[in-house]
């Protein structure tokens, strides 16, 4: 049997508050090696992720509306046939 007395609900109590406390501790100091970017990348950024996102979007509906197409015109071709 271990030799360790049992803790009482004080001692774990405060077992908790420190780990927490280092928790917090150690987020902070990770938090502080953030390098944020600056207002001019992130503006610079911003629009190269809206104007890409457009240019793929209008080539999804370009293929959409081509294999949309192409789908109706072969089910009336065999719906004729």
């Amino acid at each position: 049997m271990s030799d360790e007395k049992p803790r009482s609900k004080k001692e774990k109590s405060e077992d908790e508050k420190n780990f927490i406390v280092e928790r917090f501790g150690e987020y902070r100091s990770e938090f502080r090696k953030i390098v944020w970017p600056s207002r001019e990348l992130l503006l610079k950024h911003t629009i190269t992720t809206i104007v890409i996102s457009l240019i793929f979007g209008a080539f999804i509906a370009l293929l959409d509306g081509m294999f949309s197409v192409i789908f109706n015109t072969a089910v009336n071709w065999f719906s004729v046939v």
